[in-house]
């Protein structure tokens, strides 16, 4: 039994408690005895925070305004990223946040806090495709090569590639593991590719022993057009007339439209007083005349008088004494046309003036062909000029001709001769790009824009080929509204349409997105072919984008209007992996089993090298190809065309993927080297 008695209540805050505790059940004792608890006042409504300096290990919980944490980078250990953590006192003596920046009166920040320098990334961030080495490796006792790459500022090990048995192709590969290398593949010369034909270099490029056979080209002189002959590696023996020294019989001896310019000829005497018409100094413009006089009384010789104007050559009773001084003896007769000859005919104090003429250094058989047109140059100091495009003007060049180029499918004849896209007809087909907007594409989006450029100057085939554009992920400065980072979007940027709005959109479609790290394209995919499909595995009807994604337009709306009886070819640019950011998840089977039902669908992706076998199941589903991503205008324009010669030779073997990166030598890629790295200008250098 234990009893209990009232006391005085202590105050402890907002509780009240007993005073006295009374002890229970004490044996031989009457009354029960009582324990006195002297009488406590505890304030607990003190700020156990006040006064508290940025020494005490509680300052930074009591002023969290006023700790500033900062990541500082330390100098790098090999290819080993190393930072530390530090904290800095930002507030003034009020614990009120102060920039110095802004304000002379706040005190300086004070380091409070500095940690040792920690392992940070295995590698610098931002170098990629600078930071790529190899190793030996083995895969069943078959030796291999293992590929390791910054990816991120992380250590990325490719898996391990060893010979597996395949067709024997001709890529300088032993494909089919029996130790030769492209048996039964290659031409007369030893290579392969088709025979290349002879040129005139002194060697036998076709290697049928013979050397610059049959060899002619067209050639010219100031005089006449010709033909030349290879012999030994030069262009020889031109058969057009070659410009001699001027001499005196008559005769444009050196083709400058001028005849015994700048001599002192002596002449026949049957030509005494005969005027024969010239156009050169001293004369200074027009047309004047020169004659056979005598050098002495006795006309024992002969010379040829300087060019004058035809009143020098008057006599005196015909121009009367008060005209003399109308007689510019130095001024001929104004005539036309102007000619490039740095003279001026038409005496308007212009030398040369709107003199110009039509040029083409192509095939002459070709000039009118398909595409094939002449240009223009003109004249200036008696020499011909063609004007470039950014307003220069470059001897001897030929302005705005097109010369013969590679055949490709766009519904011209690119190499003028006469036959357009390989004689075959281009069907209907829908191309739609999806590019990976990230940052570090910027390089490889603007070749594949560049080579679109090149691309459209011929492009003819507008009602056979239609284009459509999907980007992502992107980033909108006015999306971000309220706190967080802003959402990044898969956007279509324009539904399968005409070449010019394509072009239109791939041209505008703005900056490339800084800091997003969120690829949809597994999404982009599959969005893009739902709409051609009969049935799906996944169900987009309950399906949303996860947090901090959206598409535009909104996922229920987001779809690729294909024209129905048309071929569809998907071309997809990314430097990553797929990936999907769709709730529920979209897997890659998924994604890999539609596409293998979509009607009349080939996938094609541009990728890097060591995400290759990330994308392979996609490709593969649809008969499609892998490319190697390129910053070259040039190497990405060749890639777009082999895929756009499928719509014509799809069922022939003229088109073959030589740029894919299973192709290229291994000798192209970076060998492991020891590197530095500036971290404040995010530079990588050799040591």
């Amino acid at each position: 039994m234990i009893a209990m008695s009232c006391s005085d209540p202590v105050d402890v805050g907002h509780k009240v408690i007993d005073a006295r505790i009374i002890q229970a059940d004490a044996p031989d004792v009457e009354t029960p005895a009582v324990i006195e608890i002297p009488d406590l006042t505890i304030d607990v409504s003190l700020d156990t925070c006040l006064q508290t300096q940025n020494t005490d290990p509680d300052y930074c919980l009591c002023h969290p305004r006023c700790c500033q944490r900062q990541t500082w980078y330390c100098p790098p250990r090999g290819t080993e990223v190393l930072a530390k953590e530090a904290v800095l006192d930002i507030c003034d003596e009020s614990y009120t946040p102060c920039d110095r920046n802004l304000d002379d009166s706040c005190p300086p920040s004070e380091i409070i806090f500095e940690s040792p320098c920690n392992h940070m990334f295995d590698c610098p961030p931002g170098i990629n495709e600078d930071f790529t080495m190899y190793y030996d490796c083995e895969i069943d006792g078959v030796v291999g090569t293992q590929e390791v790459i910054c990816d991120k500022g992380r250590l990325s090990y490719g898996e391990c590639l060893a010979c597996v048995p395949t067709d024997e192709i001709c890529d300088g590969l032993d494909n089919d593991c029996d130790d030769s290398i492209d048996e039964n593949q290659l031409n007369e010369c030893g290579q392969c590719g088709l025979l290349q034909q002879d040129i005139c270099d002194g060697l036998d490029n076709d290697c049928d022993d013979v050397i610059d056979e049959n060899l002619t080209q067209e050639c010219s002189t100031a005089c006449e057009r010709g033909v030349a002959s290879c012999v030994g590696g030069n262009w020889v023996s031109c058969t057009a007339r070659q410009p001699q020294d001027e001499s005196c019989d008559g005769f444009d001896n050196d083709c400058d439209g001028l005849i015994d310019e700048g001599l002192t000829c002596g002449c026949p005497p049957e030509m005494l007083g005969i005027l024969i018409p010239c156009g050169e100094p001293p004369l200074v413009c027009g047309m004047g005349f020169k004659t056979c006089e005598c050098s002495d009384d006795e006309c024992s010789q002969t010379n040829m008088s300087d060019c004058l104007a035809i009143c020098a050559f008057l006599p005196p009773e015909i121009v009367p004494h008060d005209a003399e001084d109308l007689c510019d003896k130095f001024l001929g007769v104004s005539i036309q046309p102007e000619m490039c000859n740095n003279f001026d005919e038409d005496c308007d104090g212009l030398i040369d003036e709107r003199v110009g003429k039509s040029c083409y250094s192509g095939d002459p058989e070709t000039n009118g062909v398909g595409v094939c047109r002449q240009g223009r140059q003109i004249c200036q100091e008696g020499r011909w000029y063609g004007e470039t495009a950014g307003g220069n003007f470059v001897l001897d060049y030929c302005a705005g001709e097109v010369v013969p180029s590679r055949e490709i499918c766009d519904g011209a004849d690119n190499d003028c001769d006469g036959i357009t896209d390989f004689g075959e007809e281009i069907p209907d087909t829908d191309i739609l790009f999806i590019l990976d907007w990230s940052g570090s594409m910027e390089f490889n989006i603007n070749a594949v824009r560049m080579a679109m450029g090149r691309f459209a100057n011929q492009f003819a085939a507008e009602d056979k080929l239609k284009w459509g554009l999907i980007t992502g992920p992107r980033v909108f400065a006015d999306s971000n509204v309220g706190l967080g980072e802003p959402p990044q979007f898969l956007r279509l940027e324009t539904d399968i349409t005409s070449f010019d709005e394509f072009i239109s959109a791939f041209s505008s479609a703005g900056t490339f997105s800084t800091g997003s790290s969120e690829e949809m394209l597994r999404d982009a995919i599959y969005l893009s072919i739902v709409s051609i499909l009969s049935s799906s595995t996944y169900d987009l009807g309950i399906a949303s984008w996860k947090r901090n994604i959206d598409s535009i337009p909104e996922l229920a709306r987001f779809r690729v209007n294909w024209r129905e009886d048309a071929d569809r070819i998907i071309i997809l640019f990314s430097d990553e992996e797929d990936q999907s950011f769709l709730n529920p998840a979209l897997s890659k089977e998924a994604v890999v089993s539609a596409l293998a039902v979509a009607p009349n669908t080939t996938l094609h992706v541009f990728a890097k090298r060591w995400f290759f076998t990330r994308w392979d199941d996609f490709v593969d589903a649809t008969g499609g190809q892998l490319f190697a991503l390129s910053s070259s205008s040039d190497q990405m324009y060749e890639d777009l065309m082999s895929i756009l010669d499928e719509v014509c030779l799809s069922n022939t073997s003229a088109v073959q993927n030589e740029s894919s990166m299973y192709n290229q030598d291994r000798s192209l890629f970076y060998s492991p080297i020891e590197m530095n790295y500036d971290f404040r200008f995010e530079y990588c250098f050799e040591k």
